[in-house]
């Protein structure tokens, strides 16, 4: 059995820097990260990629648990939300969680209570997410860890965006319109509801930060819209949501 000291040293082992894929990461932070990409695998879900951004976040927030000395919250008063702080560390997602702990003597205590949580146990196997950044830290005698989750998205511009659309929809057998005329019309009408020329049996336009998740209400018309073509429009969103980034898309059929 590992005595006290033991545990301690091994503890300041495992927080010395190191040089990992994970650019930055110590060994327990890497460790943990195994620990999770392991868990999910067990359950046939793709690994977690790190996530600099995320790792900083965490990071801030770690060192805020540590000064509060208490039970691990996600928010403290006068703190800024999961959300906003993994805005401000720069990451780019549409959706973010997270797991925090305290109290621990070696990383592995953390994976453990966090796989008999249900809540923390959903987010470590959540497969919509994609990415994670995780920090511990030690401070009191004990070690406080905190794991942020997200689902990552690239920042594309309105070309890109409209490239993607097309693809996805030539995915689903429906052919994109590629005259000027009709690619300027499906932009006029992202821009402006109001702004549709011509003659489009079918407008469906909306705001999302995931590409590859189209409307239901879009999915539903597939079937019958492989018929026609599809000119698509790209614009920045109206409703943005701090740190999420969000496209607005139009979509004309004709």
């Amino acid at each position: 059995m590992l005595t006290r000291f033991a545990l301690s040293l091994l503890a300041l082992l495992l927080l010395a820097p190191s040089a990992p894929a994970q650019q930055g990461a110590t060994v327990a932070e890497q460790y943990l990260l195994q620990l999770t990409n392991q868990h999910r695998a067990e359950h046939h879900l793709p690994p977690l990629a790190w996530d600099a951004a995320l790792a900083r976040a965490a990071h801030a927030h770690a060192l805020r648990i540590m000064q509060d000395g208490g039970i691990a919250q996600h928010q403290y008063p006068g703190e800024p939300d999961v959300k906003a702080r993994a805005v401000k560390a720069g990451a780019h997602f549409s959706t973010v969680s997270e797991n925090v702990a305290g109290n621990g003597t070696v990383p592995i205590d953390f994976d453990r209570a966090w796989m008999n949580s249900p809540v923390h146990r959903a987010n470590i196997l959540d497969p919509h997410l994609n990415v994670i950044g995780i920090a511990v830290v030690r401070g009191n005698g004990v070690l406080y860890a905190v794991e942020d989750f997200a689902r990552s998205v690239v920042v594309l511009g309105p070309t890109q965006i409209e490239q993607q659309a097309q693809q996805i929809l030539r995915d689903h057998g429906i052919q994109p319109a590629t005259s000027a005329a009709a690619r300027e019309n499906a932009r006029r009408t992202c821009r402006d509801p109001n702004g549709t020329t011509g003659y489009p049996v079918l407008v469906m336009q909306w705001d999302g930060a995931d590409l590859n998740q189209l409307p239901a209400t879009l999915l539903q018309q597939m079937p019958t819209a492989r018929q026609h073509t599809a000119a698509v429009g790209a614009c920045p969103s109206t409703h943005q949501q701090e740190g999420f980034t969000t496209y607005h898309v139009a979509v004309l059929m004709y």
